[in-house]
């Protein structure tokens, strides 16, 4: 586990006026959404039961003889409009909530919001008509705010908002149906307190929510990164049992021939170049299999701006001084000199793994070229052949890794597999894709396409 992700795993973070990290956070806001959506559901449901149940028992209890005439008549345009605005939000809100896609839910996001805004609206509306009464305390405000606060996960925007429509409406309205001085500043302070507590609260449930949220998710990276280090694992060891087992063969049968036969000089000289030969296919195979378990960790791509020109010349060079071969490589560039920006090892790596390839299956008497030009506003590095080809069978799973598409060269070269898969990596770090067309007996053209961003 890295730094950063451990610092999740042992300790909770207080995002009380500051988003969480940009890595989760996109995600997070959409899982809030789905999940406020839900959430005001259920609370427009229970709203519309708890109102109706309120006017059903003022039928049998005698509301309006407990109240004066006109706190009756607000009483009742209160109750009224939050049946019909809780029935009206929680049949859109539950048709919201049936869509399949959570996408098209968030989308609908503000409805929730909307409905929230009404039903503090509603809850300090009741307080008011309470407030005809000197004596009263605010607890339908405090209520409907620390119920919205406690169950809805509110960003700091929508945290202000509701914050922002309560300040304005308890100030506006606030002075209307206070009868006593003494009163209406101990009822200031105590919506002061409310508002405080509001948004403290608000943002500790954000805050905990964040950080559970984080917890799983860091928990499913490293599920993640642990599934595939024990897929890549399996890989290396079924193509450590099948491939390595042959070069470990033909050592125990050189050495059996040594231990049970006489040799001459000259045959122990052989013995001993197979041996050797065993060796480098075994030390290939290793670094290949060690190359293709990092390309799965390879970090930020780190490019140097370079004339290709110049840099395929010097690939080309070094290829025919290290590779054994003997072929000759023809070298087509254009006369403008084009520029990119590339990992020059990685993709010397890919150059030289298509010119071995395009050497193992190509008579010395045939061709092979080494070409560039400008193609579709970037530039296309081709590598052809007037080889064997490749057949049409093996061309559909020619650059899966550990392919069952290998073969033996025209001189009996090993292959173990990874090579056109590494090569197909290292050319998508670089936003790029690898491309070839063959025909059998008549040549194979690999095709190296890098986009117009590299320039």
């Amino acid at each position: 586990m890295s730094g950063h992700t451990f610092h999740y795993a042992i300790r909770m973070i207080l995002y009380l006026f500051s988003p969480i990290d940009r890595k989760y956070r996109g995600e997070f806001n959409q899982h809030t959404k789905q999940q406020n959506i839900k959430v005001t559901a259920y609370i427009a449901l229970i709203v519309t039961l708890v109102t109706v149940s309120t006017r059903v028992a003022s039928w049998i209890v005698p509301y309006q003889d407990m109240l004066l005439p006109e706190q009756y008549t607000e009483y009742l345009l209160i109750n009224n409009v939050m049946i019909s605005v809780s029935a009206i939000f929680t049949f859109l809100l539950f048709l919201i909530k049936k869509r399949p896609d959570p996408k098209q839910q968030n989308r609908y996001h503000f409805v929730s919001i909307i409905y929230t805004l009404l039903f503090t609206g509603s809850c300090m509306a009741l307080t008011f008509v309470a407030q005809h009464n000197p004596k009263n305390t605010m607890t339908m405000l405090l209520l409907g705010l620390l119920s919205v606060g406690v169950l809805l996960i509110l960003s700091i925007r929508n945290l202000l908002l509701l914050s922002g429509s309560a300040i304005f409406t308890f100030v506006l309205f606030f002075d209307l149906f206070q009868v006593s001085p003494e009163t209406r500043a101990l009822n200031y302070v105590a919506f002061w307190l409310i508002i405080t507590c509001f948004i403290f609260i608000s943002r500790l449930i954000y805050s905990y929510h964040a950080n559970y949220f984080i917890k799983i998710k860091v928990i499913e990276d490293k599920n993640e990164e642990i599934e595939k280090a024990n897929l890549l694992k399996n890989e290396i060891l079924a193509i450590v049992a099948h491939d390595l087992r042959n070069p470990i063969s033909g050592i125990r049968s050189v050495t059996h021939l040594m231990e049970e036969y006489p040799y001459s000089p000259d045959q122990e000289n052989k013995y001993l170049y197979w041996i050797k030969d065993a060796c480098e296919s075994a030390d290939q195979i290793i670094e290949e299999l060690l190359l293709a378990a990092k390309q799965r960790d390879a970090g930020i791509l780190q490019t140097d701006y370079i004339s290709l020109n110049i840099w395929l010349q010097e690939v080309r060079d070094n290829w025919l001084q290290k590779s054994g071969f003997n072929h000759r490589i023809a070298l087509e560039l254009p006369p403008r000199e084009l520029k990119a920006r590339i990992h020059t090892g990685k993709m010397q790596r890919v150059v030289d793994n298509l010119l071995h390839n395009a050497a193992k299956f190509t008579p010395l008497e045939g061709d092979i070229t080494l070409g560039m030009r400008q193609h579709r506003g970037g530039v296309r590095i081709s590598i052809s052949d007037t080889g064997i080809g490749i057949p049409p069978a093996l061309l559909p799973n020619l650059f899966d890794q550990f392919t069952s598409s290998s073969r033996e060269g025209l001189n009996n070269e090993p292959s173990n597999g990874l090579g056109l898969h590494i090569c197909k990596q290292l050319v998508q770090e670089h936003g790029g894709k690898i491309l070839v067309y063959s025909q059998e007996n008549k040549g194979t053209e690999f095709s190296i396409d890098l986009p117009f961003t590299l320039f």
